[in-house]
Formats: structure tokens, C-alpha cells, sequence
């Protein structure tokens, strides 16, 4: 991402510490339930800290943590499951992992596609050839069909970078991928919160390019603490009112963002995030 997405933390270190859990054996506290109607979720690397957000007046209804798998989460939101890139440490445990949540409780309904192939470091998958994306994405991603309507395919989320990033590349993955299963794209927007009008222009520029539903996998807006609350005031109604826009996730539950600084329970910006 470009702009200000220094201030964020990489997202790389906290995927390669995610545990790996076989499916078939007993999991604690995973149910899988399904959270509600609310389009708002939850990223996260440690799952403990996901119980933080268990309100009666939660908008939260699902969660994802960059990886295929978790244990001891919130049992209140739908575990998403994401192939963070076409490495073998993810790949190998893939399809595993996607028939235990597909199987687990109601299911999972979705999977996410690769998290930001259009840079390399910040975060990013750095999967720059678009081709080598489109054949990856068959490889991995296509066999879900088998699932049929039970799961839908989200495509991989790419920044709001410029040049061949961002919506660029977004389009070149989908007109590789001709006749793929793609239910819906994905975007990041990372920027100051004062820019809200760039926020929803660029989300709904998303849509326009792809004529698809948009997931906001990742957002953040720097800022104080009051510009990025009256960022939510504005754009969280924004978000839900847009029929095409089916679900979104402000980065990150984690200390200094959603989480106070000692991560021992919300920000005021994760409790506007939580119920508002």
C-alpha cells in the first residue's frame, strides 16, 4: 500500500505464527457459529482477544486471521478461512483445513483468496506476475466448487496502490482468470482518516471495475483518535447502506488499534468499531 501503510504493522510475521491444526481432531471452544446479519468482521492473530468483542450491542458477526485455521476464538462470529499465498506451508494444509470449517457446526460460507499478491513486503503475498496469481488461484481455489452453493470464492484483496497495483492488477487477475468461480473481489484501503471521500470512491471504483460484490478485507485510517472516529461515524452507516458492498474488517484487533495499549480489552476506537 502506499501512502501512510508504514505505520501498520506487517502482517507476514503474524501469519508464519499462526498454529497449524489437522482437521479430524478435537478442537476447544470452535464452533463456527454464524454471528448474525451484520457485514462487519474481525481480523485478528491472537484469538484470544476476539472474546473482547462479545457485546450485546456487537456489530461484529465474523472473523479471519490471514490463515486457514484457528483454535480458542470467540465462538459467537463465522471463522473465514484465508490462503494467505501459494507457499507450501499454506497450500499443503489448505484443503484440509477448508473441509473441516466447510463441515464444522453450519459451515463456513466463504474463502478468501490470496492477501495483497501486488506488493511485496507490509503485508503483501508479493505474487507480482499476474499469470503465476491466476494459476495459482486455479490450483487452489477453483477445487472448492465441490462445495457448490455452500461456499462462495472471494477473490485475492489487493491494495489501493496505483500503477499495476491495486484495481490494476485486480482486473488483470480477472481477466486471466476467465470462466474462474469469483463471487466477489476484495480491497484494502489504507490512507488519513480526513480522506473519506477517497474511501468511499475508491471502494465503489472497486465495484465499477468488477461488477462484482466487494469485501473490505483490510481498512485503516491514520489519524487521532477523534478524526478516526468521526471517520467510523461517517463511513460505517455508509458501508452497511451499500447492498453491493457485502462485508468489511477495519484492521486490526490489536494493542493501539481496536485494542487499548496494554491489548487487555477495546479502544475507544475498537468500542465505536464494535457497536456503532
Amino acid at each position: 500500500m502506499y501512502f501512510i501503510l508504514y505505520i501498520f504493522l506487517s502482517v507476514i510475521d503474524l501469519v508464519s505464527s499462526a498454529p497449524i491444526i489437522e482437521p479430524g481432531i478435537h478442537l476447544r471452544n470452535v464452533t463456527n457459529k454464524h454471528g448474525g446479519p451484520y457485514k462487519r468482521g474481525l481480523p485478528f492473530n491472537d484469538p484470544q482477544v476476539t472474546k473482547f468483542f462479545q457485546d450485546a450491542n456487537s456489530k461484529v458477526s465474523w472473523m479471519y486471521n490471514w490463515y486457514s485455521t484457528v483454535d480458542n476464538a470467540a465462538d459467537s462470529y463465522e471463522f473465514v478461512p484465508m490462503l494467505w499465498s501459494d507457499a507450501k506451508s499454506q497450500t499443503d494444509i489448505w484443503g484440509k483445513n477448508m473441509d473441516f470449517w466447510v463441515h464444522l457446526g453450519p459451515g463456513t460460507t466463504h474463502a478468501l483468496s490470496f492477501n495483497e499478491p501486488d506488493q511485496c513486503g507490509n503485508g503483501g503475498s508479493c505474487m507480482l506476475d499476474v499469470a503465476k496469481t491466476v494459476q495459482a488461484h486455479r490450483y487452489f481455489m477453483e477445487p472448492l466448487r465441490k462445495y457448490g452453493d455452500k461456499v462462495k470464492i472471494v477473490s485475492p484483496a489487493v491494495t489501493n496502490g496505483v500503477g499495476d497495483m491495486g484495481i490494476t492488477y485486480l482486473k488483470r487477475f480477472l481477466d486471466g482468470c476467465n470462466g474462474c468461480q469469483i463471487d466477489a473481489v476484495a480491497c484494502h484501503w489504507y490512507e488519513k482518516a480526513t480522506n473519506i471521500d477517497y474511501f468511499k470512491k475508491h471502494i465503489q471504483d472497486v465495484h465499477d471495475a468488477t461488477g462484482r460484490p466487494v469485501w473490505i478485507t483490510e481498512f485503516g485510517a491514520a489519524g487521532n483518535k477523534a478524526e478516526v472516529i468521526n471517520f467510523l461515524h461517517v463511513v460505517l452507516p455508509w458501508l452497511n447502506q451499500q447492498d453491493w458492498i457485502e462485508r468489511y474488517a477495519m484492521f486490526w484487533a490489536a494493542s493501539g488499534y481496536l485494542l487499548n495499549s496494554a491489548g487487555k480489552g477495546l479502544s475507544e476506537v475498537g468500542r465505536v468499531y464494535n457497536t456503532y
